[in-house]
């Protein structure tokens, strides 16, 4: 018996020991294994790495830099604003024509107020093509518009004016304006004004933009252009609201609402406030002119690709886009660009056409 036990031990004890010489031989066979695993492994990562890189720089080779709104600084030079006072309301032609020569001139140094990173985003967008050369281009109800089931809840006034067709160049894409000089004489003259000095080629900003109701802008990317518009004496007295006013006339029989999308107006703060800041409805809206006369529409945006651009204005920063006071004090700078980078702006505007 005791032989027995010596010789065949106990099923425990032999057990115990064929488990341990097992894990001895797997640990064996595991580490003989890893050199050939990593060598492997290495050179999978090295295929994919390779295959990536080349997927990429292909990808580069084949897309523009800025494949957004693409600008070529000389094809803007002649909409660059250098730095500086300029009161264009004292400029006689020929001073004109020596401020353009000073603009084209002055673009390598004006890296604080345009650059190619500043005309740029990220973002891309499609509609970057102007579709409206003219006023010819505009359909009847787009030149002398009048109300309709869907859209301006009474006549506007009779165009007895001359009517202005202008292009702004956007971030968010081209913006065509149709100006009734009709619907709000005062204002639509310091439109056009604005728009003949150069004034939105400073990079306006769109600088308080709420999503489905207005978005506001005005202040000039070179600070300087401010000057001419400060102070009450500079503020223009309103014109007369041809809009119902009262919460009574929010909307009109057939639903239409007051202030309809595309409209543009001056922002206020009171009566005979209106000076160098404007608005522009992003959706249909009930209450804007029920009460304040400043908000008299004078244009209204026209064509179906200015409607996509309205689309296309980012609204994220909402109320908590750039404070009208550092706006007013450092206009488009690099500072605004770097804490609000997705902010859009107006590149240039420009009259092509009118009935005058």
């Amino acid at each position: 018996r005791l032989s027995h036990r010596r010789l065949c031990g106990n099923k425990k004890m032999n057990n115990d020991w064929d488990v341990t010489n097992k894990k001895k031989h797997q640990r064996r066979n595991i580490s003989q294994s890893i050199p050939f695993l990593s060598v492997s492994s290495f050179l999978l990562a090295a295929t994919f790495l390779s295959t990536l890189s080349a997927l990429i720089i292909g990808t580069c080779r084949r897309q523009p830099a800025n494949n957004y709104y693409s600008l070529n600084l000389d094809e803007y030079n002649h909409h660059v604003v250098p730095t500086g006072n300029v009161s264009s309301a004292t400029k006689n032609n020929s001073t004109k024509n020596n401020k353009n020569n000073e603009i084209h001139d002055g673009v390598e140094n004006n890296k604080e107020f345009f650059t190619a990173k500043h005309a740029t985003k990220t973002r891309t967008k499609t509609n970057t093509k102007s579709t409206i050369h003219s006023l010819r281009d505009l359909t009847p109800q787009e030149l002398h518009p009048h109300a309709t089931p869907t859209r301006h809840m009474v006549d506007p006034p009779p165009d007895t004016t001359p009517i202005y067709l202008v292009t702004c160049q956007t971030t968010a894409g081209p913006l065509h304006i149709a100006v009734h000089t009709s619907w709000a004489p005062i204002g639509a003259r310091r439109f056009l004004h604005m728009v003949r000095t150069r004034y939105f080629s400073t990079k306006v900003a769109f600088m308080r933009c709420v999503r489905s109701f207005i978005c506001q802008f005005g202040l000039a990317g070179d600070p300087s252009y401010n000057d001419e518009y400060k102070g009450k004496k500079n503020s223009l007295p309103d014109d007369p609201n041809w809009l119902p006013e009262g919460p009574s006339h929010r909307t009109n029989e057939l639903g239409v609402k007051r202030f309809a999308k595309g409209y543009f107006s001056y922002a206020g703060s009171g009566t005979n406030s209106r000076s160098n800041q404007f608005i522009v409805a992003l959706g249909d809206n009930e209450r804007l002119a029920g009460g304040s006369p400043w908000e008299v529409p004078w244009g209204e945006a026209v064509g179906k690709v200015s409607f996509e651009t309205l689309d296309e204005i980012y609204t994220g920063y909402g109320e908590k886009g750039p404070s009208q006071a550092r706006l007013s004090k450092e206009g488009s700078s690099e500072g605004i660009g770097r804490d609000f980078p997705e902010l859009d702006y107006i590149l240039s505007c420009d009259v092509v056409d009118s009935t005058d």
